[in-house]
């Protein structure tokens, strides 16, 4: 693995191109990965030496620093193969945007590596009670995805003092998250569900254990300059490839499922059938255009952070509505491709079975709920949103 101050250069062509060629690994493994719910050894290796890692570690680190469009790309791309491995790839490449909520003398030491995988969670499910250098931080956090096989873990806490919540003067509890190498963390089995069984979203914990001040953060601070980090919540936006690049894939999967099936009673061909030719320009169309307003989106958001300007309320409602847009868009498409392939696509084995029950799985996420379009609404008028990623 390339150090932090040193090793190869990897920049977006170079990642991206690597990740097309492990694409036959992580097909083979899928299999193996969703019934071990979590990457295997050998998936986690393949990822690693491809960069993806370390998409969003700076320049100043060695690091590619990568535009977010070369994010979603790579994101997606992964995400053809397998949708677990694009999930744990999106959310392991954080690296870089945590870093940097770190002074860099403390984010050096905890990511000396270019290539080290973060996992966790901001919300305040612990707590952080001072203490003499720093924090004692307990508690309980869900959906760890990638914790399997993350080397740094964070939590966000609530701030207590004297087992008594740390306010501001205007009465806001304090809050911060905590940042420390996995071995300190414990991973519980928790996570089996339907879809996604591979991105080992389990619960994690830590009990009374120190954390030093400078190893805690609070949301929207940070040590960087670049576009990369000039918006609080560009780490969630990379987060549009899983859904696209699942769905790219199951066009291709249905298409060719088609191409060698005969219709019965009729036995005719199935690609010269209406429906199914309909069926399959319908879902191709669909993908194809929430593809289109996802890199769109993303490429103004950038543009608009290249120009030194904040993004309007317009646009971070146009991206709020984006990802929900694009994940429920991509879940209905591969939903009709299954409804057009017929039998052959509900057998277990056949990718379009697990591709569906992946998106099924992926629109529970906050991003993919009903929420997030009121969300987007609300911002359209000038509204916060709860969500501070937005």
């Amino acid at each position: 693995m390339a150090k932090a101050d040193g090793g190869p250069a990897l920049d977006g062509p170079a990642i991206r191109a690597r990740a097309g060629e492990i694409g036959p690994l992580l097909r083979e493994s899928a299999s193996e990965v969703e019934a071990a719910r979590r990457l295997t050894a050998p998936v986690v290796d393949a990822l690693r030496s491809t960069g993806v890692f370390r998409m969003s570690m700076p320049e100043a680190w060695g690091g590619p620093e990568l535009d977010i469009c070369t994010q979603i790309e790579i994101i997606e791309t992964l995400s053809r193969a397998d949708a677990s491995v694009g999930w744990c790839a999106m959310i392991g490449s954080d690296s870089g945007y945590f870093s940097g909520f770190l002074d860099d003398a403390t984010a050096r030491s905890l990511y000396p590596d270019l290539d080290a995988i973060t996992a966790g969670w901001v919300v305040p499910a612990g707590t952080l009670e001072v203490c003499d250098g720093g924090y004692r931080l307990s508690g309980r956090w869900s959906f760890g995805s990638g914790s399997t096989h993350a080397d740094v873990i964070l939590g966000g806490a609530r701030v207590t003092e004297k087992g008594s919540p740390r306010t501001s003067a205007d009465g806001v509890s304090e809050q911060r998250i905590a940042m420390l190498p996995a071995a300190q963390w414990q991973v519980l089995d928790t996570w089996n569900p339907g879809g996604l069984a591979g991105s080992g979203s389990h619960d994690y914990t830590i009990t009374d254990t120190f954390v030093p001040a400078e190893n805690t953060w609070v949301y929207g601070q940070n040590h960087r300059s670049g576009t990369l980090y000039a918006w609080r919540g560009m780490f969630v936006v990379n987060f549009v490839g899983v859904p696209l690049g699942v769905a790219l894939e199951a066009c291709d999967v249905a298409t060719g499922i088609i191409a060698g099936k005969v219709s019965m009673p009729e036995m005719i061909p199935a690609r010269d059938e209406p429906r199914v030719r309909a069926g399959i320009a319908r879902a191709r169309a669909m993908v194809g255009a929430a593809r289109s307003y996802a890199y769109d989106t993303a490429a103004t958001l950038w543009a608009t952070l290249e120009a030194g300007d904040e993004p309007s309320f317009e646009l971070r409602g146009q991206l709020a509505g984006c990802f929900v847009h694009t994940v429920t868009t991509c879940r209905t498409a591969v939903q009709l491709l299954v409804d057009t392939v017929g039998t052959a696509a509900i057998q277990k084995g056949c990718p379009l079975e697990r591709q569906l029950r992946d998106l099924n799985t992926l629109v529970q996420h906050i991003l993919g709920q009903t929420r997030i379009w009121e969300m987007a609404g609300g911002l359209y008028f000038g509204e916060e949103p709860p969500l501070l990623a937005l």
